[in-house]
């Protein structure tokens, strides 16, 4: 695994430990990247992680240095347990103690359900379920050994509360998987104090969302109240939101960022 850091130059001692630390993964860009900076911007260092696009993993830990944090940057394929395991025993040994950890990795491929083979579903399920699950409960030693607010937030989706049309079945599957995994770890750690909620974004303009056809895409913009697509950093306001300590009493809950598409009543 390729790791790289920096700490900001000129930078009190105090200042450092002051900070809390944050690891997001699949941070390269989109929903994480900006969550990356949102994160810095309130006082968090990161540790960001990328499967394929090094460079804008590089941008998002420079963006993150201009808000004064420290910042990591690991390659990172959530489909694999040992990577996974590689990356938090970097973590520990670097930082020993998380604060924060957002699991926004993931993948998702536009295959028509009738076209979707065994080894797709399987790869989608271990990406983004798996990962996730794997990544949070590894991570657990680290949020244990911090002190003060301790915080996890999964990025599931609309489609995992929903069901997936203009994404896929998979997808969509992966996605209420985690939703599921929030509920659970969060009754099983309020007793220790660490809160577990998910966000759940509707379109957002992303990588993901570029390769949709004009057709899906004027569908989602039709079927989306608000009548657009959310920007990244409109999500990420909400996992820095969950992220700290403001929503100290928050936890098992699912933050819809959806522009109006899922409304309950």
């Amino acid at each position: 695994m390729d790791t790289t850091s920096e700490v900001p130059a000129g930078g009190a001692a105090d200042a450092r430990t002051a900070r809390r630390r944050a690891l997001v993964t699949g941070a390269s860009s989109g929903i994480g990247a900006a969550a990356t900076a949102a994160l810095a911007a309130d006082g968090c260092d990161v540790w960001i992680t990328y499967a394929r696009d090094e460079t804008g993993a590089s941008a998002a830990a420079e963006a993150a240095r201009a808000h004064g944090a420290e910042a990591h940057v690991s390659r990172l394929d959530l489909g694999q347990p040992r990577q996974i395991d590689a990356l938090l025993a970097e973590v520990t040994a670097a930082w020993g103690e998380l604060h924060v950890l957002v699991n926004n990795g993931g993948v998702c491929p536009y295959t028509p359900h009738d076209e979707i083979s065994v080894e797709e579903w399987d790869a989608v399920l271990a990406t983004n379920a798996r990962g996730t699950f794997l990544a949070l409960r590894g991570a657990l030693p680290l949020l244990r050994a911090a002190a003060g607010d301790r915080s996890i937030v999964n990025v599931s989706s609309v489609a995992g509360e929903l069901g997936g049309v203009a994404t896929s079945v998979h997808y969509a599957a992966s996605k209420a998987a985690i939703l599921a995994i929030t509920r659970s770890y969060a009754r099983l750690l309020a007793g220790e104090g660490i809160r577990v909620n998910a966000v759940a974004p509707g379109p957002v303009r992303s990588g993901i969302t570029d390769k949709l056809s004009a057709t899906a895409e004027a569908g989602l913009t039709s079927g989306t109240p608000l009548g657009r697509f959310g920007q990244p950093h409109e999500v990420a306001s909400a996992i820095a939101l969950l992220a700290s300590p403001a929503a100290g009493f928050t936890t098992g809950a699912t933050y819809d960022v959806n522009g109006g598409v899922r409304i309950d009543g």
